[in-house]
């Protein structure tokens, strides 16, 4: 159980550093790419002309590797460039790049900023260095320089190919991990050294702190980026288990209660054809429910729209039939509390479908509140048909829908009303807002609310 365990918190922690390295790479891809455009800009002031061609050649190593670097962090551009054969060598590149993703080894791209890195920093110090640089020019060149591949190096530490479950890094890249910062220092320190007297040397508290400019900011940022990593994956899997005991709870009351209803009244000696249908009809509403539930796993707690009902509503009454409905533009912004929202689900489906059985060929229906700034509000919800109206004896059966529906309207200090149009027949279901505050409008395209 305990190997289990850590398998899924390695699991989870190697698919945080997935979604985190994306961005990550491409922040890092663009501080690089600034600290580069700095050393040009440096070089180009102040250089004399005659070393411009050795420096265009150092830089645009580094310059093609930054671009090679931005490149990796887009599986689009890869594949784009997967297919471009007319130069040579650029499909087997992306090629390569794309199997290296997420895993600790070195890739071309690395290579190609190490040594983009080392020319820059030789501009400015090491064995052949630019001649005649000012010494302010010289140290800050030499600082962008050594900040670029500090920092390259540092997205190299805590690159989630480390933490890998699929392609875990071998013993020797785990081991070699911990050597990276000391093994940089030691090479910005040869790399820097003033090998020609002529060159004016670097300060040396300046030589100094870039020397160990690794050690601190890579060992910080490799112990941030764990607790960081640790402690999204723990409050991710965290989530995930609140969210699938809230669902099984949900399941059980939104599905398992109402199939109950449905067999406890097919149980019955002689069951109530209207009653099944108006339970058929709620169950199958509870599960198309609880798929746009599931769906939308950010819709603020507490309020529902009524739209979305209407949506789940029309989701089971067949196609053809589908056509026929109409929805009032004020009612699909109006949100209802959980409350309301329960009582309107068991109201509209019914409505709905007592007038698509009795041959309406247009139903249009409306949600709205009276005296909204009442605490004693009322919910009204109204579906208008063009068909006869309602059947004879309709309300007179104890057990009808429509009569087990009015009685629990009452039950909310509501009721329902049948009104005969010259078009057909107009039906008004209303009830008392359960809760102050439970109704609001969404707000329009335009910012609007109304």
């Amino acid at each position: 159980m305990q190997d289990e365990d850590a398998k899924a918190r390695a699991e989870a922690a190697f698919a945080t550093a997935v979604r985190a390295a994306t961005p990550l790479w491409r922040a890092g891809c663009w501080i690089r790419a600034g600290l580069l455009a700095g050393v040009w800009g440096t070089v180009l002031i102040t250089v004399d002309g005659s070393e411009l061609p050795r420096t265009a050649v150092q830089l645009s190593v580094g310059t093609v590797a930054v671009l090679i670097a931005f490149a990796h962090t887009s599986q689009d551009a890869l594949e784009r460039l997967a297919e471009v054969r007319a130069v040579p060598g650029v499909a087997r590149l992306a090629d390569h790049l794309r199997s290296t993703s997420g895993r600790a080894t070195v890739d071309a791209s690395g290579l190609a900023e190490g040594a983009g890195c080392l020319l820059a920093t030789w501009l400015f110090a090491g064995p052949f260095p630019l001649h005649g640089l000012p010494s302010q020019a010289r140290a800050l060149g030499a600082t962008l320089a050594i900040c670029y591949v500090t920092q390259a190096v540092l997205q190299a530490v805590i690159d989630p190919g480390w933490y890998s479950t699929e392609h875990p890094p071998s013993r020797a890249m785990r081991r070699f991990r911990p050597l990276i910062p000391p093994i940089l220092a030691a090479i910005i320190a040869v790399g820097l050294w003033p090998y020609h007297p002529a060159v004016a040397e670097l300060p040396t508290t300046l030589y100094v702190l870039l020397c160990l400019l690794p050690l601190p900011l890579h060992y910080l940022g490799w112990a941030a980026f764990d607790v960081l990593l640790h402690a999204a994956s723990e409050q991710d899997r965290t989530s995930l288990e609140r969210w699938r005991r809230t669902l099984a709870i949900d399941l059980h009351s939104q599905v398992k209660n109402p199939a109950g209803l449905l067999q406890q009244q097919l149980d019955e000696d002689d069951p109530d054809l209207a009653e099944l249908r108006s339970l058929c009809w709620n169950f199958m509403l509870r599960v198309e429910d609880m798929r746009l539930t599931v769906l939308d796993v950010r819709r603020p707690a507490g309020t529902r729209p009524f739209g979305e009902l209407y949506e789940s509503t029309l989701s089971i009454v067949p196609s053809l039939l589908r056509e026929r409905c109409v929805l009032a533009p004020q009612a699909e912004r109006l949100t209802l509390s959980s409350m309301d929202y329960q009582t309107a689900r068991r109201v509209l489906p019914d409505l709905v479908g007592n007038a698509l059985r009795a041959g309406a060929r247009s139903v249009r229906v409306d949600c709205a509140t009276h005296r909204p700034d009442d605490p004693a509000a009322e919910v009204w919800l109204t579906v208008e048909d063009d068909a006869g109206g309602i059947p004879a004896g309709a309300l007179g059966a104890p057990h009808a829908s429509l009569t087990v529906l009015r009685e629990r309207l009452e039950l909310f200090g509501g009721g329902i009303e049948w009104t005969g149009t010259p078009g057909g027949t107009r039906v008004q279901a209303r009830w008392r807002r359960q809760s102050t505050g439970s109704v609001a409008l969404l707000p329009r395209p335009d910012g609007r609310v109304g």
